[in-house]
């Protein structure tokens, strides 16, 4: 007579899965002393070694940033902090290394860019000690304030309070709502038409369909796929925006 009793489940795989990037963005818990789980003398030395290297890569890093910052607000912008701000769409060397970032010729993002400029144009315009004073990562944590008397008394917030990049962003994030601007700022009629003359202004020329043709010829088969399904929506996004701007207003 056959057992009318459940079935009993198997043991689950002793083999923990894979972690998602969920799952390694999370911090992990750390103990009273700051390290996480209990760490032997040996692992604790490592852990240092570790922290100091990582700094030095850190300074490095952030050291040629502002550099190649700073090279192009005087060279590409003729260390014009109000061009490198505000008409960089007029630039066409600008509009050149932007048209490039992240692609083979130059591997560095367009956020890489910005970042660097803007640093470098700040700290042109900004003559505070505190905002010098800061290094480059909690800098670019500030540049969303964008007025420039409100990122002074930031930085001058930060460095008392000896706030870490965690903190500064979430500093950051209260001032902006206190301002009533959230993470999304409203797309107005002059900032469509600015980021149209941009994006314009960077892929649409005989200069760049040439470079893109060239480009497009060293590009796998899957990244072949991928960028003709961005080009198909921008054609389709294209198509819609002139439809809007053909309508009778």
């Amino acid at each position: 007579m056959k057992s009318t009793s459940p079935r009993a489940k198997k043991p689950a795989p002793t083999t923990a899965a894979s972690p998602d990037g969920a799952a390694l963005a999370r911090p992990v818990a750390a103990t009273s002393s700051g390290d996480p789980g209990a760490l032997s003398p040996a692992q604790r030395k490592l852990v240092a070694e570790a922290l100091r290297r990582a700094e030095d890569t850190r300074n490095v890093m952030e050291d040629a940033l502002v550099s190649f910052g700073r090279w192009v607000l005087v060279h590409v912008f003729d260390d014009d902090a109000a061009a490198a701000l505000d008409r960089r769409a007029d630039n066409p060397v600008w509009m050149s290394l932007l048209a490039r970032a992240g692609g083979p010729t130059l591997q560095l993002s367009p956020r890489l860019l910005y970042v660097a400029l803007h640093i470098a144009a700040r700290d042109k315009r900004i003559p505070d000690q505190a905002w010098r004073a800061l290094e480059p990562g909690r800098k670019e944590l500030l540049l969303p304030l964008g007025d420039e008397a409100l990122m002074r008394e930031a930085a001058q917030h930060v460095q008392a309070m000896k706030l870490s990049q965690r903190a500064t962003r979430a500093y950051v994030g209260a001032l902006r709502s206190a301002q009533g601007r959230d993470q999304k700022t409203r797309l107005t009629g002059a900032r469509l038409a600015a980021q149209v003359k941009r994006v314009g202004g960077a892929v649409a020329t005989a200069a760049f369909l040439r470079q893109a043709t060239k480009a497009a010829a060293e590009l796998s088969d899957d990244e072949r796929a991928s960028v003709r399904r961005d080009v198909e929506a921008l054609q389709k996004w294209s198509t819609e925006m002139l439809r809007v701007l053909r309508r009778a207003p």
